[in-house]
């Protein structure tokens, strides 16, 4: 998969006329070992503790639109604090969220049903969909016996 992957984001790089970097493909490559949701500061925090010294933030802020362009990552609705999250989506299912609005908690699912709705209301005011994204809030079991 990072083989494939890599590949992608070079694709990119080339169709930008950018340049392939070491420092670059070492955030593509923090970036997909990153399980659930993360952060630009989580992925310098991973680059670091591998030994990764030259990419800086700012390396890994200008990296992360690519990422997203190659479909590596999407960037997520999820709100942590007042930071951008992001999840890999490269040869991963599609899924939706649920997200509690008092502990922060987040529920990845799938909708066979849902998805075929969306499909079906894009089809009737004839949109193509290149993209969707669901997140349902609210709040979870334990946070509501809490609040009972």
């Amino acid at each position: 998969m990072l083989d494939r992957a890599l590949e992608r984001f070079r694709q990119v790089l080339r169709d930008r006329t950018l340049k392939a970097s070491k420092a670059r493909e070492a955030v593509v490559r923090a970036a997909l070992t990153q399980e659930g949701h993360f952060s630009a500061d989580d992925l310098l925090r991973v680059l670091r503790a591998h030994g990764v010294h030259e990419a800086h933030m700012a390396t890994v802020y200008r990296a992360l639109p690519l990422l997203v362009e190659a479909g590596l990552i999407q960037a997520t609705l999820i709100a942590h604090g007042d930071s951008q999250r992001y999840e890999v989506v490269f040869e991963r299912e599609h899924h939706d969220h649920l997200v509690c609005t008092d502990c922060g908690r987040v529920v990845e699912y799938q909708s066979q049903a849902l998805l075929a709705l969306q499909r079906e209301i894009a089809a009737r005011y004839e949109f193509e969909l290149d993209e969707r994204t669901s997140e349902l809030k609210g709040r979870c079991k334990e946070c509501r016996r809490a609040h009972a």
